[in-house]
Order: structure tokens, then C-alpha cells, then sequence
């Protein structure tokens, strides 16, 4: 027999402990493949708390990195909440039936007080927060220290011959992400009517773009008689096209084979180089020479917080530089809440509104 008065509690207890733990909306801007992985992961982990000493808690912070950390919580979070709406769907397509299957609707209950419990668990392991040591974060930007100043010219000529030169010479010109190869950046060789000169266009499809957050298209713009070595292998490369589509089966692949030339070329070296050690010192030459907010387009953020974790003004060499003429993206820069570091300032050549 169905107890109406009991599954309306229960109901009503599984929305609070949902609300409770997460603000409005808060899953609307996620993608669907975040989703998809969030919840491949929560359910992966929900079945690891059942047979774990310490349940929830130990299975979400068994970890020394924060980044795991938050994306475990996260992951559960959604989990839960995609799996909560599920049940509640369930619940009542089962009550608006004719007749009402009681052992349906009996197994949908005990399923929604398993969810109860699930949610009080997690708010529990959640509101405890990461006790244990956390780990030192890699950063690919020390990875730069001890590289010879034409480390990219070294690297792209080491892979001249190789399936991914032209994306070694795209990540190095741009700074792009792997991703955002993958997708595929276009270059252009154009004549700009307003300055009269040549110019070679890079123009990005943004990875990591939310309603609020990344670059959905920025371009870069170099001059087309710029001496700098990258870019008359690029010229070379493009053989008297006007355009090109460069782009990647797999950012993975591609991060691979960045790291075994870069080991080939300096085996002693203490970090691994990879493909975003590209984008950092892409990121150091910018912040050298270009306005501050450049830097931020130029990377693909909207924000200016972001910028401080990639390179540093110190890492570029005056020899080996990129000057971009110009750095273009859809969406202006939100200031930093904390006060920002300051770069020099562009000259009139590199002013990039």
C-alpha cells in the first residue's frame, strides 16, 4: 500500500537537501559533453563510496591535487542532481498511470531514499573540504626555465619533416590550445586596406567558451614581412597559398609527440615540454611588449585574472620574441577583482584595441 503522505516528505526532503547545495541555474551553462563526463564520473565514484571504508568522503578526497578534488565534487554534484530529476520523472509518469503500479512506484521510492541518503553524504563530505596534503602544482611555465631562446625554431625544425609541423608552427605563432587545433585554425595571407600591408591572419575558434566565460573567435595578426623565423616557415610551408586549414586528429597525439621531440632535443631537461609550453611562451612574449588585455584576447579569456598563469615577461628572449600587429577577439576583457600585474606597454605598432 502507498503512503501519499510519506512519499510527499520524501519528495519534498530530496528537493531541499538538491537546493540546499547548489545555487539557480547552476548547471545551465554546462555543455553536453561536460555533462556527459560529469556524470560518467559521478556514477563511477558513487559505486567506489559503497564499498569504500570512509564512503563519499575518502572516495573524494583519495586525492593530492585540487583540481581533481573539485572536479570530483562537481561531478557528483551533477550526478546526483541529473539522477534525482530522473527518479522524480519517474515518480510521476508511475503516479499519472492508469492503474497506478504500486510495485513500480514502491521500487521509484526506495530509490529516491537511497538518493536522500546519497545527497546527505555528500553534503557532508562537501562541506569538510580537502584535509590532506595537496600536491605542488606542474606548471608548464617553469617548464621554460633553461630552454635556449630559440627553443620553438629548434623544435619546429626537429619536426619539419613530421605529420604535425604545421601545428607545432600554428601553436607556436598563436599560442593556441591543442583543442582549439583540433577544431582547426584557419591562416590567411591578406593586404590590409588600411595600413597597405601584407598580413598573415590566424583566425581561432575558441575552446573552453561558456555564456560568460573564453573567446568564442579571436584572430592574430602578424605583418607578412615580419623576419622572424617561424614565420618565414610558415611562408615557406604555404607555398604561394592564400589560405590554410591547419588542423589536429588529436590534441592527446598531438601533446605526445610536442613531448618526445622536445626529449630529443633535450633529454637532460628537468621538465617535460609540451604542447602548452607553446602557449606560455607565446604568452611571456606578449606580456613583454603588448597591452595587457591583448595578452588575455590573444590566449582566449575574457577575463583578466587568468592571464597571470601563463608566462612571464622574464621568459622572453629580445631575439626570439613574437610581435604580433594586431589581437582581435569578440569580447572585451573583465577586470581582475584583485589588483593586476602591469606590462609595459604596447608601442604604436602593436596597439591591439
Amino acid at each position: 500500500m502507498i503512503d501519499a503522505d510519506e512519499m510527499l516528505t520524501l519528495i519534498e526532503s530530496c528537493r531541499r537537501e538538491v537546493q540546499a547545495m547548489l545555487p539557480a541555474n547552476e548547471f545551465a551553462s554546462l555543455s553536453s559533453k561536460t555533462r556527459q563526463d560529469y556524470r560518467q564520473l559521478g556514477r563511477t565514484l558513487l559505486v567506489r563510496a559503497r564499498y569504500a571504508e570512509g564512503g563519499m568522503a575518502e572516495v573524494i578526497t583519495a586525492t593530492q591535487r585540487p583540481t581533481t578534488y573539485y572536479k570530483r565534487v562537481a561531478a557528483l554534484r551533477y550526478c546526483l542532481y541529473a539522477d534525482l530529476v530522473e527518479r522524480l520523472k519517474s515518480l510521476h509518469s508511475a503516479l499519472s498511470a492508469r492503474p497506478v503500479d504500486e510495485l513500480q512506484v514502491m521500487a521509484i521510492q526506495a530509490q529516491l531514499q537511497q538518493q536522500r541518503a546519497f545527497l546527505r553524504e555528500f553534503d557532508m563530505a562537501r562541506q569538510s573540504g580537502h584535509p590532506g596534503e595537496r600536491r605542488k602544482r606542474a606548471s608548464k611555465r617553469q617548464a621554460l626555465r633553461g630552454l635556449p631562446g630559440d627553443w620553438r625554431e629548434q623544435l619546429y625544425r626537429r619536426a619539419a619533416k613530421g605529420k604535425y609541423a604545421d601545428a607545432i608552427l600554428v601553436a607556436a605563432l598563436t599560442g593556441c590550445r591543442p583543442e582549439e587545433l583540433r577544431q582547426g585554425v584557419h591562416i590567411r595571407r591578406v593586404d590590409n586596406p588600411r595600413s597597405g600591408m601584407g598580413e598573415i591572419r590566424f583566425e581561432i575558434d575558441g575552446a573552453k567558451v561558456k555564456a560568460h566565460q573564453g573567446q568564442p573567435h579571436r584572430l592574430i595578426a602578424y605583418g607578412a614581412h615580419d623576419p622572424h623565423p617561424l614565420l618565414e616557415a610558415l611562408l615557406i610551408r604555404l607555398a604561394g597559398r592564400r589560405e590554410l586549414l591547419v588542423c589536429i586528429d588529436s590534441p592527446v597525439n598531438f601533446t605526445v609527440e610536442v613531448r618526445r621531440l622536445a626529449h630529443s632535443l633535450w633529454p637532460k631537461h628537468k621538465h617535460a615540454i609540451t604542447a602548452y609550453c607553446l602557449r606560455h611562451q607565446w604568452a611571456a612574449d606578449l606580456k613583454r611588449h603588448a597591452a595587457a588585455d591583448s595578452v588575455s584576447q590573444g590566449l582566449g579569456h575574457a577575463s583578466a585574472k587568468t592571464r597571470r598563469h601563463y608566462g612571464q615577461a622574464n621568459q622572453a628572449s629580445s631575439r626570439h620574441a613574437l610581435h604580433p600587429i594586431a589581437i582581435e577577439a569578440e569580447r572585451s576583457v573583465r577586470p581582475a577583482t584583485a589588483k593586476a600585474p602591469h606590462h609595459r606597454a604596447a608601442s604604436s605598432k602593436t596597439v591591439t584595441p
